[in-house]
């Protein structure tokens, strides 16, 4: 009995020091989101956008800086509980809009009541319309005939497409953790991990690799998710994806303006939602179409990333037309560009877009 009654209070004191540690963390991280004068502004909203309400949030120190539309991930991986993390300094110089896509975050949750329609309906050609009707908003809003766009990893394949139908209302575009081919990548990734793998001589990890094949299949179903979930362990394990750390799951906890009652909008991911446009974007391949873009294009890769192999977006960019276009390789930078090197990203930014 007072071994258990040791254990309990061991517990609860052990719960209430992380819970004073994250009261502190995230006081201490929306402290440093504040602005520090009275220019700085804020906006958080839901919008009409394409029939459904969908979910922003506009940061900025001055509103005529220039608009940056952010794309996140996935698809269905919002950026809210992240952007903290390396945004703040971007908003010095950028009007900066995060959205949470259809069927994601605060978006989803919104729209939680008719998920299932939503998701049986899902296509890119929809998600660019979405993306045309925010640009228009944002357009407006600000009083700029044209914005920046920015499109990571998923966003990257949303981000190329909308400025390829819609180059009229784009300044420029950055691409980061670009797609160039859904099928290369994760050839190519699988290839990279299980060389990895070998040389390590984790013969378990071999084993459990080549199980797979063929990998990638012809058809995104249930089973190509569920083997695309064991390569990306993988390639987390071998450094080669962006990590699911506990430091990266504290960061994400303590995000300054994500409320412990919103925490299930954001990390529980139901990836069947994403299934009938995971199936669609299967082959998808930049190489297949014209390489003439009608405007700026730039790509951000960080020279660790596998998840998205640079190695493919370096090999298709020397091949683009676009009135300005160029490419920085950011050293020590994996799939998550911006929060592994912060610093040298947004000296990137600004050298790309505002030079």
């Amino acid at each position: 009995m007072k071994l258990s009654t040791k254990c309990l209070l061991t517990t609860f004191g052990t719960a209430a020091a992380v819970g004073m540690a994250y009261a502190v963390q995230r006081k201490a991280n929306q402290r440093k989101q504040r602005f520090d004068h009275d220019t700085g502004f804020e906006l958080k909203e839901y919008r009409m956008i394409n029939g459904i309400q969908q979910y922003l949030v506009h940061r900025t120190e001055n509103d005529e800086n220039p608009v940056l539309l952010v794309l996140h991930g996935g698809p269905g991986e919002s950026a809210m509980p992240t952007r903290y993390l390396y945004q703040r300094e971007w908003e010095k110089y950028f009007t900066v809009v995060n959205w949470d896509q259809r069927l994601c975050g605060k978006t989803l949750q919104i729209n939680a009541d008719q998920k299932e329609e939503l998701a049986s309906s899902l296509t890119l050609d929809q998600l660019i319309e979405d993306t045309r009707e925010i640009c228009d908003v944002l357009r407006a809003q600000y009083h700029q005939d044209k914005i920046f766009i920015l499109g990571h990893s998923w966003g990257s394949v949303l981000g190329t497409m909308f400025i390829r139908k819609y180059p009229d209302r784009v300044k420029a575009y950055v691409g980061v953790g670009q797609v160039v081919s859904m099928r290369r990548n994760e050839e190519t990734g699988y290839q990279k991990v299980l060389q990895k793998a070998r040389i390590a001589g984790a013969d378990h990890d071999v084993q459990r690799l080549l199980a797979l094949t063929p990998y990638p299949q012809t058809q995104f179903d249930q089973e190509m998710m569920d083997k695309m979930m064991v390569v990306r362990r993988m390639q987390r394990k071998y450094h080669l994806a962006a990590p699911i750390s506990l430091k990266a799951l504290w960061q994400m906890l303590a995000a300054p303006d994500v409320n412990p009652g919103e925490f299930s909008v954001y990390f529980n991911l139901d990836f069947k939602l994403q299934l009938p446009l995971l199936q669609e974007l299967t082959g998808f391949d930049l190489e297949a179409l014209d390489r003439h873009y009608e405007v700026p294009v730039y790509y951000l890769l960080g020279d660790q990333d596998w998840q998205t192999p640079y190695p493919i977006a370096q090999e298709y960019f020397a091949g683009i037309e676009a009135p300005r276009k160029q490419l920085i390789l950011i050293p020590n930078a994996g799939h998550n560009t911006m929060i592994d090197q912060p610093e040298f990203f947004l000296n990137a930014l600004r050298a790309v877009l505002l030079a």
